[in-house]
């Protein structure tokens, strides 16, 4: 993301009247490991850093190192929590939250971090994450079932339509639950989802399509039988990337593929252990138990009718 020059010299002159180099150094210590502020300056160890020179200097390095987020994230937390029992009051820092609202990021209070506006725009990264940095995500798995048969049986335009109304059915589901579209390939992809409820929102994204293509099919459907369709969730920690033959290698990727492709029925939804061990007892009573490898219990939920 750019941040505009105004910016950058409103955050230094916010720094260098709201927080002394004890202070400033709390907060680089909270974002690089060890930084220097005499090495980055150029200023000897004998000789104060005026605190002008110290919050520019640390400014323009945490610009360029990508971290401009994380630092206002930084100042928000010291001004609201303080650090070891004192209390920091930033001055001007809802200026500097402002500017960042003007430039279409917003603060997520319940996480405590910066993120996209999503009226505005959907990136991959919802506008944080960090190439190479680790972070906790639920994974949606979703294909089409016997995807090349239909592209032999039915006329191009056909299956053009059908896995674009299906394309569309998948981004208003995730959409509506902040998750993002990480790869897709026409007959399915690979949906993420990042914040504190991840795995309920995966789940009731993958339920809510469940639930969408029933009456799809019942209904709009240009194909001679129903649209088949296979969903899973899973999750773990692993390094965010936003290369798409990166993402295929990770191990919590290849798991939510092995267990949508082999554990799933047709138009159903198949979660992970780990994703239903964030569930209630009322909403794991919506699955049915599966058989997974070595015993692990998968949970499956379909449409089910009462006898």
């Amino acid at each position: 993301m750019q941040i505009p020059g105004s910016l950058l010299n409103l955050t230094v002159k916010v720094i260098a009247e709201s927080l002394d180099m004890n202070a400033l150094a709390v907060v680089a210590g909270r974002i690089v490991h060890n930084y220097d502020f005499h090495r980055q300056t150029g200023f000897s160890e004998n000789l104060t850093i005026p605190r002008q020179v110290a919050a520019r200097q640390f400014v323009s390095d945490i610009k360029k190192a990508g971290l401009f987020l994380k630092l206002v994230e930084v100042l928000v937390h010291l001004h609201t929590a303080g650090h070891m029992g004192r209390s920091y009051p930033i001055k001007d820092l809802r200026r500097i939250i402002s500017s960042l609202r003007e430039l279409g990021i917003i603060y997520d209070k319940q996480n405590s971090i910066f993120v996209e506006d999503p009226s505005q725009r959907r990136t991959k990264n919802w506008g944080t994450l960090l190439e190479g940095g680790e972070y906790s995500f639920a994974l949606l798995r979703l294909d089409i079932v016997g995807n090349s048969r239909l592209v032999r049986q039915y006329p191009e335009d056909v299956i053009q339509s059908t896995y674009a109304d299906f394309r569309a059915m998948v981004q208003d589901a995730v959409g509506y639950r902040n998750g993002r579209i990480w790869s897709w390939e026409g007959d399915g992809g690979l949906v993420a989802f990042f914040f504190s409820n991840k795995n309920l929102y995966a789940t009731f994204a993958g339920m809510d399509i469940v639930n969408r293509l029933y009456l799809y099919n019942m209904m709009q459907c240009r194909l001679d039988a129903p649209l088949g369709v296979r969903l899973a969730v899973h999750g773990g920690m692993f390094e965010y990337t936003d290369n798409e033959e990166d993402i295929k290698r990770i191990d919590v990727v290849k798991k939510v593929i092995d267990i949508e492709s082999t554990y799933t029925p047709p138009n159903s939804l198949t979660v992970s252990n780990t994703v239903a061990n964030h569930f209630c007892k009322s909403m794991l009573q919506q699955f049915s138990p599966v058989k997974g490898p070595g015993g692990t219990a998968y949970y499956n939920y379909s449409l089910r009718w009462e006898q």
